[in-house]
């Protein structure tokens, strides 16, 4: 199967022409579906989460129905109480699929694209044109494949889940007369979340509006003490029957340690960290509280957050978070790869430092849908009037072109109207200042798993799961620790002078200028800017390298 995938990569990689994937269904159609387990420990929720799921081609119909139906089968009348829905039944019927494509946004064709005739000359031929889906998808008025919102995660989920499974964790003590305690779990449709950027035209800088959370199926313990998910001196072992789906039995080929969390310092404990040989001694030696905030300044360059782990613990999973005031919830905002380098490891402790961009984001539209800016070459026209690549135009104060938002055109009458469906854009003023980061460390089994990813997922250097024969099975069992660090953004030049010298407000980060000039760097540039009578930075840098 593996010589036969890597075959078809190379044919498809060294042809210029895109080709239907269903053209080489013959080549894998005897492909059996297998099962791919990602089983978690994680100690700092003091649980564990067990996803299983079927693997399937892209070919595969079951996953893939082509149709908009994640609010499923329902009325019309509960169809239109859902905002944004469409219902696709027809007079007479009671119930029909609804679903959330819009034909006046997402009817895009079989390409996921929207075609662009950039100088309307009708031959897509031009710079930049986009020509439209050869199939005749696009414009057609139904959903179809690959178009946005159709077969989306809510649809195809539950087609991939496997809920027959009987799942365990056993948990084996190194007291060698100790019995081994066991927790059994139970399959729950909402056990867990991830976040996901509705579309949005080009999906860049979502407003909160349009980041979605995405519930999936997933085993989680059935009535296990917390305690049992936290205990570090103990090894973990996993099972899974999975003979009534067909699948037979499958179990972890090496037991499991909980890897320990990172743990943040401040600068000024440095000295003191890297003499420690324990992890007891990095949480000894560090003046940062588990519930402790951050505070930064705006615009302050150089800013960044420290955690330590004891080696061998030098890789990790940085992700960070945004909070939405208005929802009360932290939503994702990026995540990556961390790793500790050679020249910050000492003797047992490895040092990790992540950069703090130091600004807001722009987590709001206004509420209101935007036509596009006044193209114009004549500057009486506008308050304010600026010019960029293309000409001149009316600037609302962003400094930059904007186009009309994107908006669902029911009338077709080629305009707005009060009451259409429109996608919200960011409105250009940064309210977000409250975010964290989070850290996650992993067990060996999961450290391999993770990084390994140029592996196939059931090459055994990369799973540590085993069917009754031995042969591995794609997935794997292991714990992700993590610790948060909160942090918030504090914007001195938006205070008077009176806040300016309130520590309560500054955090001992402003202060108060009568006069200053600072280097800045403007396409790496040196640039002197001078202010006055303004709340900055305090101890701002007095020089920038801007190289």
């Amino acid at each position: 199967m593996k010589k036969i995938l890597f075959t078809l990569l190379i044919v498809v990689l060294g042809c210029k022409k895109e080709l239907d994937i269903t053209y080489f269904s013959d080549d894998f159609s005897y492909y059996e579906p297998e099962l791919r387990i990602e089983a978690l420990i994680l100690p700092h929720d003091s649980t564990a989460i067990v996803r299983i799921d079927r693997s399937f081609l892209l070919s595969d119909t079951v996953p893939y129905i082509c149709v908009d139906n994640n609010y499923g089968m329902i009325s019309l009348d509960s169809c239109n109480s859902i905002k944004g829905a469409t219902w696709y039944g027809e007079e007479g019927d009671q119930i029909a699929d609804c679903g959330d494509w819009n034909r006046f946004i997402h009817d895009v064709g079989s390409d996921g694209i929207a075609s662009a005739d950039n100088n309307t000359d009708g031959d897509y031929t031009d710079f930049g044109d986009i020509a439209p889906d050869g199939d005749g998808t696009e414009n057609n008025g139904i959903p179809d494949c690959d178009e946005p919102n159709v077969d989306g995660y809510t649809e195809i989920l539950p087609n991939v889940h496997n809920s027959s499974c009987m799942v365990s964790v056993i948990q084996t003590k190194p007291n060698a007369n100790a019995i081994p305690d066991s927790c059994g779990f139970i399959f729950k449709d909402d056990a867990g979340q991830f976040f996901n950027n509705k579309y949005t035209g080009d999906r860049s800088n979502p407003i909160f509006d349009n980041i979605e959370t995405i519930n999936y199926g997933a085993y989680v313990p059935n009535d296990c003490s917390k305690e049992f998910w936290t205990d570090y001196s103990v090894e973990y072992s996993f099972s899974a029957d999975c003979i009534e789906s067909g699948f037979g039995m499958i179990q972890s080929d090496e037991t499991v340690i909980l890897s320990r969390p990172a743990v943040f310092f401040k600068p000024e404990d440095y000295g003191s960290l890297i003499d420690c040989s324990n992890y007891e001694c990095l949480v000894a030696n560090s003046t940062l509280n588990f519930t402790d905030t951050l505070y930064f300044a705006r615009y302050y360059p150089n800013s960044a957050i420290f955690w330590s782990s004891i080696i061998p613990k030098v890789t990790y999973q940085v992700v960070q978070y945004m909070y939405d005031e208005a929802n009360s919830e932290y939503k994702y905002l990026h995540g990556h790869a961390g790793f500790s380098s050679p020249e910050f490891q000492y003797n047992s402790v490895a040092i990790s430092t992540e950069s703090i961009v130091t600004e807001f984001y722009d987590g709001e539209g206004n509420g209101i849908w935007d036509p596009a800016e006044l193209r114009t070459n004549n500057a009486n026209d506008c308050d304010t009037y600026l010019k960029d690549s293309d000409g001149g135009f009316c600037d609302t104060g962003n400094e930059k072109w904007d186009n009309e938002e994107i908006y669902a055109d029911e009338n077709q009458n080629g305009q707005w109207d009060e009451g259409e469906f429109f996608i919200d854009s960011t409105d250009d003023i940064p309210d977000v200042d409250t975010y964290y980061y989070e850290i996650f460390t992993f067990s060996d089994s999961y450290n391999s798993y993770y990084f390994n990813d140029q592996l196939y997922l059931d090459d055994v250097a990369r799973t540590n799961l085993r069917d009754d024969n031995d042969n591995p099975i794609l997935g794997v069992f292991g714990s992700m620790t993590s610790n948060k660090l909160y942090f918030r953004i504090i914007d001195c030049t938006s205070l008077s002078s009176d806040e300016c010298e309130d520590t309560n407000i500054t955090k001992n980060l402003c202060k108060w200028e009568e006069n200053i000039t600072i280097q800045t760097c403007d396409n790496k540039k040196e640039v002197e800017k001078t202010f006055n009578n303004t709340c900055f930075p305090s101890n701002y840098p007095p020089a920038q390298d801007c190289n």
